[in-house]
């Protein structure tokens, strides 16, 4: 009897031990699951102060930094709040490390392509019939030029063929939304490399300075067998598709102050092409219509995905069951 009521108060006081604990600790830990963005921004931003002090650190990897912090910070309005953690812990990260693994092997593989393109016969050759298109070369983008301006669209070139989707992609992962990471990356490379191949094997056409015999814009110092290589894939521009697939989906985001930034960024991108003298009038329009016809065909395959998984979605997935209505608003609208 006695030892039954020694048993039943130590329950009873270990109970209150624990809802004390819970009430003390429980505003902290809200603040933090409402407020975590601030930390990871503040991380980056630290992290870009201290690689500014460096001098050794390049100019390209401060910059990175910078707008990691700046995705951070902006990332508060499209934090999803109806999915549950683990699960999107499973899903993110290893497609992050995949993401990770094509960011530091995709540029190897790519000169592999372009090495075995240089040993191909030609199909069509578009260089003599491009440089006689009038105002093909993009002379109008020129008109105003200085050192300051072509060093900043050296800089926008020389990042926007992968940045225009990382930053986006990685501000999606600390929003905890998979589905917009999906969109982004299938919207980007994923997808866009498998429909411009054909293109590129097809039509043999190289940067505008390469074929008029003016000074590279990038100034990149290369040997003439290089600059051959180098100069291939110009038709469609992927600079511009990648860039302005980023750019439609940007619009969607709900902060405005980064919808604006990042957007202005990716027609940077866009606009640098024909600065540098790297692209075609044509090249960016064709680049345009790629990356349209991209994001739709994503949207699509999405769309479908649902219809498949809305089941394991609500189960496993979301923190509550979700409605159809919702799910479909979801994949169309990327809310």
């Amino acid at each position: 009897m006695f030892s039954q009521m020694l048993k039943n108060g130590l329950i009873s006081k270990t109970k209150d031990n624990f809802k004390f604990i819970n009430m003390k600790f429980m505003p902290f830990l809200n603040f933090i699951s409402k407020h975590y963005f601030i930390f990871v921004g503040l991380y980056f931003l630290i992290s870009a102060l201290r690689a500014s002090l460096h001098p050794a650190a390049s100019t390209d990897y401060k910059i990175y930094l910078f707008l990691l912090a700046f995705a951070a910070f902006t990332v508060f309005f499209d934090i999803r709040r109806d999915v549950k953690l683990i699960s999107f812990c499973v899903l993110a990260v290893p497609f992050l490390y995949f993401i990770w693994y094509l960011n530091i092997h995709g540029y190897e593989l790519w000169g592999k392509l372009l090495a075995w393109e240089n040993g191909l016969k030609i199909i069509v050759d578009l260089n003599p019939i491009f440089s006689k298109i009038p105002f093909n070369d993009a002379s109008f983008a020129r008109i105003y030029k200085t050192e300051t301006l072509t060093s900043f669209f050296r800089i926008v070139y020389n990042n926007g063929f992968v940045l225009p989707l990382l930053i986006p992609l990685y501000r999606a992962f600390i929003a905890l939304d998979f589905k917009k990471m999906l969109r982004y990356a299938l919207s980007g490379h994923i997808f866009q490399v498998f429909l411009i191949t054909p293109f590129y094997l097809t039509f043999h056409l190289q940067e505008v300075w390469y074929v008029l015999g003016q000074p590279d814009g990038l100034a990149r110092n290369l040997s003439a067998k290089a600059a051959a290589g180098v100069t291939l894939n110009c038709f469609p521009s992927m600079h511009t598709s990648i860039s302005f697939a980023m750019f439609l989906l940007v619009m969607r985001e709900k902060n405005k102050i980064f919808r604006y930034v990042w957007g202005f960024l990716c027609l940077c991108v866009i606009y640098s092409t024909m600065y540098l003298e790297i692209h075609w009038v044509i090249d960016v329009i064709g680049g345009l219509i790629l990356a349209y016809a991209t994001v739709k065909l994503v949207d699509f395959v999405l769309a479908k995905g649902e219809q498949l998984l809305a089941g394991p979605l609500n189960r496993l997935y979301y923190k509550k069951r979700q409605t159809s209505t919702f799910l479909n608003n979801y994949y169309t609208d990327n809310k």
